[in-house]
């Protein structure tokens, strides 16, 4: 199989997600990847007038972000109160893995 510009590119995905593709799958994937940067290349030619603004979605959207505050917190002996089993400090919980000697 001749190696396209875009073969070394498909290679490095696959290698990268870490997924097997056979000689038809790589040559597959070389073809789709030549026809979208094809695409790509016609819509970089599209000369647009100066005030159109770019679209980015169907809805405006706006990052909510805040400053952060600094605020009291619950008491740690309120939170404790609703822990099973505490050591006054720390909930306590069984053990998640087992310990092995080393």
């Amino acid at each position: 199989m001749p190696d396209t510009p875009e073969q070394p590119i498909v290679n490095q995905v696959a290698r990268l997600a870490r997924i097997h593709l056979d000689e038809q799958q790589l040559k597959s994937s070389g073809e789709k990847l030549e026809q979208i940067l094809s695409f790509v290349s016609q819509l970089e030619q599209v000369d647009l007038p100066e005030d159109v603004i770019p679209f980015f979605g169907a809805i405006e959207s706006v990052n909510a972000i805040r400053d952060d505050q600094l605020q009291t917190s619950v008491p740690r002996e309120k939170i404790l109160d609703n822990a099973p089993e505490s050591d006054g400090e720390f909930y306590l919980v069984p053990p998640v893995f087992k310990q092995t000697d080393s």
